[in-house]
């Protein structure tokens, strides 16, 4: 039994099972590319998903899963039973026996490999059609140049410092066509600016308070009241809510006042956000709050599903402070409130897709 977890029989077990698993992606590939998956009107096709399954195996780490299934104390006693069961009458029909009991683990990896990894593909590839919409209906592009810089650092970080030519010649080497890394990083990079967009000033008002937020490198710090007004998909609506957030604009006195004013207001709500940086607001809200000065209120801007006004209360310049640094627990705070909110919207996106599983594919 012991010539079973020898190294070279050991690493033939894991060549033979990477080699299989890529033949069954081979399989899918080369068959006829069919839609596998509706997203909103934007197919999943059979090659994506294959495509997927293969990088997914390149990124696993099959030689530690096969090493440690072969010497698990479950396989070693399996093997005995077998061994005892089967009562070889030579030292050839031992090995014999000993390559079936490899070759049916193999199996018994390669299917339950294949399995878990079509699923994880789809539900990966799912995911990202949903980032890359939403980021479409923010109207924010993620450029060929911006996706190539950031396989550039990809390729220089490794031991080997290649070219980006050389990183992506890796790939194809193994059958992985660069189209399926370069779209997984493009949805994954314009789906932090969407959750920065989205919710950027609810995760800044989450941080510690007692410690200034994102305003290290100095600029223009806002203390900020953020009114906002929940819409439907109905362009009446929307129509109807832009003027009552004018009107609240036109009446605004005060931020001390501001809740009390809008607090008769159907579906409308008021956020306090303490010594931001005017940088870390959305686009569109950074270019109303450059403008206006404190004590005022911005005109309305159509975030999402919300209207949003931005009561400017304070407003300053700082220099950047020389050891201004964020703490530890406050940088975990906010990487985890950024996760928490990727992670609800989402869900909510999953909730509200149509999703179509045509029966050919």
């Amino acid at each position: 039994m012991t010539n079973i977890w020898k190294r070279p029989r050991q690493r033939a077990c894991v060549l033979a099972l990477t080699a299989a698993l890529f033949v069954f992606a081979q399989h899918q590939m080369t068959a006829a590319q069919s839609i596998v998956v509706m997203v909103n009107d934007e197919p999943i096709t059979s090659y994506d998903i294959a495509q997927r399954q293969r990088f997914l195996a390149l990124s696993t780490n099959l030689n530690a899963n096969m090493k440690a299934r072969l010497q698990s104390d479950e396989t070693k006693q399996a093997f005995r039973r077998y061994m005892e069961e089967k009562r070889p009458q030579s030292r050839d029909e031992a090995k014999e026996l000993q390559k079936k009991f490899v070759q049916k683990i193999q199996q018994s990896v390669i299917a339950n490999a294949g399995q878990s990894m079509h699923k994880k593909a789809i539900e990966e590839l799912i995911d990202e059609k949903l980032m890359l919409q939403a980021a479409k209906e923010q109207k924010i592009t993620v450029s060929d140049d911006e996706v190539n810089q950031f396989l550039t650092r990809m390729a220089q970080s490794g031991s080997k410092g290649r070219t980006l030519k050389q990183f992506l010649a890796s790939f194809r080497e193994e059958g992985v066509d660069p189209t399926t890394l370069k779209d997984r990083i493009r949805a994954q990079a314009a789906w932090r600016q969407v959750i920065r967009r989205v919710y950027g000033s609810q995760i800044r008002a989450s941080s510690p308070s007692n410690i200034p937020v994102f305003n290290a490198s100095g600029g223009t710090i806002l203390d900020v009241e953020i009114v906002r007004l929940k819409v439907g998909g109905d362009q009446k609506e929307v129509a109807e809510k832009l003027i009552e957030a004018e009107n609240i604009r036109k009446s605004f006195k005060s931020c001390d006042k501001l809740s009390k004013q809008v607090q008769s207001i159907s579906g409308a709500t008021v956020q306090s956000v303490k010594q931001a940086n005017l940088k870390d607001f959305r686009g569109d809200a950074q270019a109303v709050l450059q403008k206006a000065n404190e004590g005022e209120m911005t005109p309305p801007v159509v975030a999402g599903k919300t209207i949003e006004l931005h009561a400017v209360c304070s407003k300053k310049t700082v220099a950047p402070a020389e050891s201004a640094s964020q703490s530890d627990s406050e940088e975990d705070s906010t990487q985890q409130q950024f996760l928490l909110y990727s992670e609800r919207h989402l869900k909510d996106l999953k909730s509200r897709a149509f999703l179509k599983y045509p029966k050919s594919g």
